[in-house]
């Protein structure tokens, strides 16, 4: 994730492919704007009059890409880990949705953070 004034950005990779995903404020009457950046160049934008509903749609895409193995990353493409303790064998379709309620928590404070939500 990177973040500057007024936007943040999330970065997936899968093999050498990389989908952005871009939030930030306009000037607009809905000033909450979501840019999804496709491996080819292609840009999808939707706009949000509540901050809620931006996160809420933002937070589907992401998981829309781990579920199709998107992974997130930083802009090199390196994998982004969350720590490296030792923890027990869990089963994966376990460690996934945890995973997924960590992202959440994480993606929500920071944006409520940015965007005073």
């Amino acid at each position: 994730m990177h973040q500057s004034h007024g936007q943040m950005i999330w970065f997936f990779t899968r093999e050498s492919a990389q989908v952005d995903i871009e939030v930030r404020r306009d000037l607009d009457p809905k000033p909450y704007v979501l840019v999804v950046t496709q491996p080819d160049g292609t840009e999808r934008v939707e706009r949000f009059a509540a901050g809620t509903r931006l996160v809420a749609r933002m937070l589907t895409v992401q998981r829309r890409l781990i579920r199709q193995g998107w992974i997130p990353s930083s802009p090199t493409g390196t994998p982004v880990t969350v720590g490296r303790r030792a923890r027990p064998r869990i089963p994966i379709h376990q460690r996934a949705r945890r995973a997924v309620v960590r992202l959440r928590r994480r993606i929500t404070r920071r944006l409520a953070a940015a965007f005073g939500l």
